[in-house]
């Protein structure tokens, strides 16, 4: 046994993984598919035209700049249906795309968690097997850690952080907060709730305990089992570099590649106790994939402010305004939530396109985007395809259709956010006129949901897989329901529980008794 633990994935669920079984006393081994420090000479050559990058380009956040932090779609093919886009953004380089986070960390409310959206679809209940109240000490280290910021208001859509430094409004954000103010009392503009510190220092935390090894360049193919399929014993990976196959042995595997990785690898472990991958008993695996509405968006310029947006003197997260989810989907037609994001900046990131945009507005620029819930369907799921990648894994083959709910969802965004933009007297300029292609959040979720019963769920309340309790899904795969907030801070508070529960099976010793 080469460790005590294996994780899999160093991005927000990896890190703090690895982060919080160190810091317990276990040895870990994190591997990361892709090299420890971000950079492929061909994307890098490529970078001008996209040409090895046709997915990758369409991001909202890539620019020439930072297409190292991309992948490289010609050796990480993934397929889709015929006319059914999805578009899966991706970064493979120790941290994940943590280098891309825009920081936002929302917590989600008892709405969310107890399946509100899906019973009022008459979809039955598809409820998470925790509730707030479970998560609110870990959603609080998480946010202590990385300095999230707000704090004061109370939401019953979007719960405060425990603490935080509460962060200025903006003379744009207090304009469009009056506005909302005086005509819509069941909504609330809350302050910004963003992460001040480096997201890249919760890794960096787990190796400072000397606990933590890593192995870059390690594409996982699939799980080792044991003689009886009820206990993994390793995993095996590729090689980057060279292609050479390798395994590496541990008491407990921790599966932290994202959504969508995470499910390909446990649908590549199949075996002649788990035929339909591991996990594929509830014959739920891969199915219920999840997503979040997004495109709708509304900028212009505020007007009569006397000074436009100055350019940050250094790196760092830049604060946004929230609008948490102010109906239920009896008042507006479609059962799903959702949340708006407001942009009325005084200073701007350092990259270009937040420049050429600020520029181009001619005054002092603002933008509303929303952000909204897609229901769980059975149909939106991730399979193997026929064909492999650079190093012989089977491809992910990836289907999410938006349905009904969601285009009337799209239409409330749009009337919500010009009305308000209106009421506070800001200047429309640009109001989009259709969703972006299913991924373009990325924020995927789903294939592997946690729940409370076996037959309808893969992983139990404990992220454990159910016939086999030493593999953990730790990452947003295990997510039953989108809800409307963005991930991250959620999938960081799941992984760091569910290592806390094992790092207590350990300690116990029952993970030594489930293996005899």
């Amino acid at each position: 046994m080469t460790a005590d633990a294996l994780v899999v994935g160093s991005g927000a669920a990896g890190g703090w993984a690895a982060k919080t079984l160190a810091e317990r006393g276990i040895e870990v081994l994190v591997l990361e598919a892709g090299p420890l420090v971000a950079g492929d000479l061909r994307v890098d050559r490529a970078a001008h035209d996209g040409s090895r990058q046709p997915v990758q380009s369409r991001c909202s956040a890539y620019e020439p700049a930072n297409s190292h932090l991309f992948v490289d779609d010609l050796d990480n093919p993934y397929r889709t249906p015929d006319g059914l886009p999805y578009h899966w953004f991706r970064s493979r380089q120790l941290g994940g795309r943590l280098p891309l986070w825009a920081g936002v960390c929302l917590r989600m409310s008892d709405r969310e968690f107890g399946g509100a959206a899906t019973e009022a679809a008459g979809q039955g209940r598809f409820a998470w097997p925790i509730r707030h109240h479970t998560l609110d000490p870990y959603y609080s280290r998480v946010e202590a850690f990385l300095e999230v910021t707000g704090g004061g208001e109370h939401s019953p859509a979007a719960p405060p952080p425990t603490a935080g430094q509460r962060q200025p409004m903006t003379r744009g954000e207090a304009r469009l907060a009056a506005a909302i103010g005086a005509r819509w009392p069941e909504r609330q503009l809350v302050t910004s709730r963003v992460a001040r510190g480096e997201a890249g220092a919760v890794l960096s935390a787990a190796q400072r305990t000397g606990r933590v090894r890593l192995r870059p360049d390690a594409v996982v193919s699939h799980l080792e089992l044991d003689a009886t399929g009820s206990r993994a014993t390793g995993v095996v990976f590729v090689d980057r570099r060279t292609g050479a196959t390798h395994r590496e042995r541990a008491g407990a595997v921790v599966l932290c590649a994202s959504a969508i990785e995470t499910v390909r690898i446990l649908l590549n472990t199949r075996t002649r106790h788990h035929p339909e991958g591991l996990g594929g008993d509830s014959g739920r695996l891969g199915r219920y994939f999840l997503d979040h509405l997004a495109g709708a968006t509304v900028s212009g310029t505020v007007p009569d402010l006397d000074a436009a947006p100055r350019p940050r003197t250094e790196p760092g997260f830049v604060p946004v305004c929230h609008i948490p989810d102010f109906a239920t989907g009896a008042d507006r037609g479609f059962p799903g939530g959702y949340g708006i994001t407001v942009f009325a900046p005084e200073t701007l990131p350092l990259n270009a396109g937040s420049a050429r945009w600020a520029s181009a507005s001619g005054g002092v620029p603002f933008r509303m985007w929303a952000s909204g819930e897609v229901l769980p369907r059975a149909d939106n799921r991730i399979t193997l395809a026929d064909t492999t990648d650079a190093w012989g894994i089977p491809q992910a083959h990836v289907r999410l259709a938006h349905h009904a709910p969601e285009r009337a969802m799209f239409a409330h965004q749009i009337a919500a956010m010009t009305e308000m933009a209106e009421a506070a007297g800001f200047q429309l300029t640009e109001v989009a006129d259709a969703p972006l292609a299913p991924g373009s959040s990325v924020h995927e979720m789903g294939g592997a949901a946690m729940g409370d019963d076996p037959e309808t769920s893969v992983v139990g309340p404990d992220n454990r897989l159910w016939r086999v309790p030493n593999v953990l899904v730790a990452d947003a795969a295990c997510f039953p329901t989108a809800g409307w907030q963005n991930p991250t801070l959620t999938t960081m508070a799941l992984a760091a529980r569910a290592c806390d529960l094992l790092a207590d099976r350990a300690r116990s010793g029952e993970l030594e008794r489930e293996a005899a």
